[in-house]
């Protein structure tokens, strides 16, 4: 049986597992699901007489993580699988790639911000440049993310280890 504990909008928390003959328990309960696919990344699900259109929108498959849409309400999940609750049941938690901001590596000028609020950016992406010592430094994003806010402005100065750019 495959089991997995699943948040939601980082507010609330369920287990999930799976028989090998296609049942579902969530928090130790029995569910009777038909679950059909009607597309790609879409299905309907029935539980207890009521219709559910689910539409998978994101699966990040590498940070567990899905977006989907439920009758038309958009839900963010982070999926723990049997190996991910293993580690934690050992005390062995995995160090997470997420990246909460992006600091000045040294006191410098701002000589361009290429980034705003809500952008998505990739690993290795030009970020800022920052004028220390005479020279340019492209400042890249140290993960993918999403910008939740640019600390700084294009011709201010700031100090070593000043906050520049906020992730979500």
């Amino acid at each position: 049986m495959d089991a997995y504990l699943i948040n939601v909008n980082n507010r609330q928390e369920f287990t999930l597992e799976k028989s090998k003959d296609d049942k579902f328990i969530i928090n130790n309960s029995l569910l009777s699901a038909d679950v059909r696919k009607t597309g790609n990344h879409s299905y309907h699900v029935i539980i207890n007489n009521k219709g559910y259109n689910i539409e998978i929108l994101k699966n990040d498959i590498e940070n567990k993580k899905l977006t989907i849409l439920i009758n038309g309400n958009k839900y963010y999940t982070h999926v723990k699988d049997k190996y991910d609750l293993l580690l934690s049941k050992l005390g062995i938690n995995m160090v997470s790639k997420a990246v909460k901001n992006m600091k000045a590596p040294m006191p410098g000028l701002v000589l361009d911000v290429l980034v705003n609020p809500g952008d998505v950016v990739k690993s290795q992406q030009a970020l800022m440049v920052l004028e220390a010592m005479k020279m340019e430094n492209v400042l890249k994003a140290p993960a993918d993310g999403i910008v939740k806010s640019v600390e700084v402005t294009k011709g201010k100065t700031v100090e070593k280890n000043q906050i520049l750019i906020n992730f979500e």
